[in-house]
């Protein structure tokens, strides 16, 4: 495999692949019709790099020739490939990827699940929130530091966006509440046996 490093985009493809192996057709439709379109809902762009993840040995194409019409390529989730997301998984929260990442560290949340542990999950949580409160901090400090008599439009722009973040810091906690909680719900335990 290169150690080119992937985008969240290939990330995102990674994670969907790894949920239940598909063609390139269904990956399209997930996300052209779920909140994933904000990654690319363009086959234009989910096709070339489902094939070039394959390419990379990150995921495995077979054609299937079980329908009567054209056989598709279904793409599937090799070894190399889930090293490769369970190692971005584990990866903590930084403040480049609350500003530039594209909403990388709530993706990497919601495709968590049955991948991380509820410990992992709730470490990745606390990081989420201690980069989220930095950020906020950081963002107060420049409001502190604009001129008494800034334009008005700048100011609210600025609180939009510290407003922004630190709702995603409440619910940061409000996550690993509920993850807690159901880690220690008695239907979970058994449902786990």
């Amino acid at each position: 495999m290169s150690e080119e490093r992937l985008t969240t985009f290939e990330y995102a493809l990674l994670g969907l692949v790894g949920m239940s192996p598909m063609a390139g057709y269904d990956v399209h439709k997930v996300f052209a019709t779920t909140p994933l379109a904000h990654f690319s809902a363009s086959p234009g762009a989910i096709y070339p790099a489902l094939r070039r993840l394959a390419r990379r040995g990150l995921l495995d194409a077979q054609l299937d020739r079980t329908r009567e019409t054209r056989p598709r390529r279904v793409y599937a989730l090799t070894d190399a490939g889930e090293e490769a997301l369970e190692g971005w998984l584990h990866q903590p929260v930084t403040r480049d990827e609350l500003i530039r990442g594209g909403g990388a560290p709530i993706l990497r949340f919601a495709l968590a699940e049955g991948k991380l542990s509820a410990e992992q999950v709730l470490a990745y949580l606390d990081s989420y929130r201690e980069a989220l409160e930095s950020y906020v901090e950081e963002l107060h400090g420049h409001e502190r530091e604009m001129p008494s008599d800034a334009p008005l439009h700048p100011r609210l722009a600025l609180q939009h966006g510290i407003r922004g973040y630190e709702g995603e810091v409440e619910w940061t906690k409000w996550a690993a509440g509920r993850i807690k909680r159901a880690a220690r719900s008695p239907r979970k335990r058994r449902a786990a046996r």
